[in-house]
């Protein structure tokens, strides 16, 4: 039986055609948060949070390495 590929976060951004710039919004149960995609590596994604439930981040809105399978993204309307 044939394992099921796992697509990686930079697959997806490659298939969605999202890059630096593009901004998502997902939900993994705790309130929506929206990032921005800072930059797409060979096997990571960056981003920076811009709010998460409604609010700014206070103390962790650096850009960092994301994984974005836990969550069902969508682009933020009106942003690229």
């Amino acid at each position: 039986m044939e394992r099921a590929r796992i697509i990686n976060s930079v697959e997806t951004c490659r298939a969605n055609g999202w890059g630096a710039g593009t901004r998502l919004v997902g939900d993994e149960g705790f309130g929506p948060t929206i990032i921005e995609i800072t930059a797409i590596g060979e096997r990571t994604v960056l981003a920076k949070t811009i709010t998460h439930n409604g609010e700014e981040p206070k103390f962790w809105s650096r850009e960092s390495s994301w994984d974005l399978s836990g969550r069902n993204w969508k682009l933020v309307e009106g942003a690229s």
